[in-house]
């Protein structure tokens, strides 16, 4: 996995007792200083996820419906020949819906029926990342007129977490050991500790403009550039302080 620029980051919370200040924390109530220590780091992802819908819509709904499942099916179909199930990845349905189609009528001055839409919505899931847009390109082609949107991830992030939170939780003690050493004390113990690993899944939007335009177009789809991930771990510790 490749793991680019690093951004650490230490936080204090001033939420420590101090010795000769009032009141003086109880035998029982150690003073304790409260750091969290933040560490970003960037990796390249090695999922993409895909939503593609079909949007039909007929007088009546069971023509909308009868027309979008012989679309969606088509669509399906292609996907699940790009993708490589045996690896681990996925097409499903993941929404739909029938529903009535109104347009406001000037003359009567109130809403009329116009007819049916149904809309069904199919997320596939790959490691393909370098075949996304030729995905896209041929969804567009065999009846998808929607892409929902296009995200990158990482599939188990957990060694990734691991890895974050170990430099997290040092970067939390060295903060610590600075604090205690210039209020004339030191570190004697831990207390409370509140680990936490986060990371965004950037969408890429395919506006419906331009779904049309790769739809009329002989041309392929343009290039979509997975980019990397961050992934953040924090861990906040409630340390135990000593003269």
């Amino acid at each position: 996995m490749k793991r680019t620029a690093l951004v650490a980051a230490g936080i204090l919370t001033m939420a420590f007792s101090v010795w000769g200040a009032e009141p003086a924390p109880l035998p029982d109530q150690p003073a304790t200083i409260t750091v969290t220590g933040s560490v970003t780091e960037e990796f390249s992802p090695d999922t993409a996820i895909l939503n593609l819908a079909v949007e039909t819509q007929k007088p009546t709904a069971q023509e909308a419906a009868r027309e979008n499942a012989a679309k969606s099916e088509q669509v399906v179909a292609v996907m699940k020949g790009l993708i490589n199930e045996g690896g681990g990845d996925t097409v499903s349905t993941s929404s739909y819906s029938v529903q009535p189609a109104y347009e406001y009528d000037d003359k009567l001055r109130k809403n009329r029926l116009t007819g049916y839409r149904t809309f069904n919505q199919v997320t596939v899931k790959t490691a393909g990342i370098g075949s996304v847009g030729e995905m896209i390109d041929r969804a567009l082609k065999s009846g998808a007129n929607n892409v929902t949107d296009v995200r990158f991830a990482i599939r188990d992030n957990r060694t990734q977490c691991e890895g974050v939170l170990v430099k997290a939780a040092q970067r939390a003690r060295s903060d610590a050991d600075t604090v205690a050493a210039a209020l004339g004390g030191r570190v004697a113990g831990v207390r409370h500790v509140v680990p936490s690993c986060s990371g965004d899944q950037h969408p890429v939007p395919i506006y419906r403009a331009k779904a049309m335009m790769v739809m009329e177009s002989a041309e392929p789809a343009t290039p979509i550039e997975a980019g990397s991930l961050a992934l953040t771990g924090q861990v906040q510790v409630e340390f135990i302080l000593a003269k």
